[in-house]
């Protein structure tokens, strides 16, 4: 698994997987595999902006918008499990989300989620 400037995605992955269990009340079991695949896209997004980073290739406001439409893929695919409403896959996507953010911002020195 990806460690980006001594961040190691792998145990963000397993924190943000603990933050949306905090929020799910039921069905964990449903929701627990979906929430780790969006957790291993988002470290290799962030993998890829890295890169993208150091090439110069982006800047902070390109690697915000790349970013915004991951936020938008993870929200449809948390949507996808029938079991999920659209205000449970909101929080479930915040919990992931608070969790990456400040692993990110650590990792890339930018703000982008």
């Amino acid at each position: 698994m990806a460690t980006i400037n001594g961040v190691n995605f792998e145990s963000v992955i397993d924190d943000a997987v603990e933050a949306a269990e905090a929020v799910v009340t039921d069905n964990w079991d449903e929701v627990k595999e979906i929430v780790k695949n969006i957790g291993e896209g988002l470290t290799n997004d962030i993998s890829f902006v890295a890169k993208k980073k150091t090439s110069g290739e982006f800047n902070e406001d390109d690697a915000k918008v790349f970013m915004d439409d991951q936020k938008m893929l993870a929200r449809i695919r948390l949507r996808s499990v029938a079991i999920i409403t659209l205000q449970l896959a909101e929080r479930i996507w915040n919990a992931i989300a608070n969790v990456f953010r400040a692993a990110t911002n650590k990792a890339l020195g930018w703000e982008i989620l």
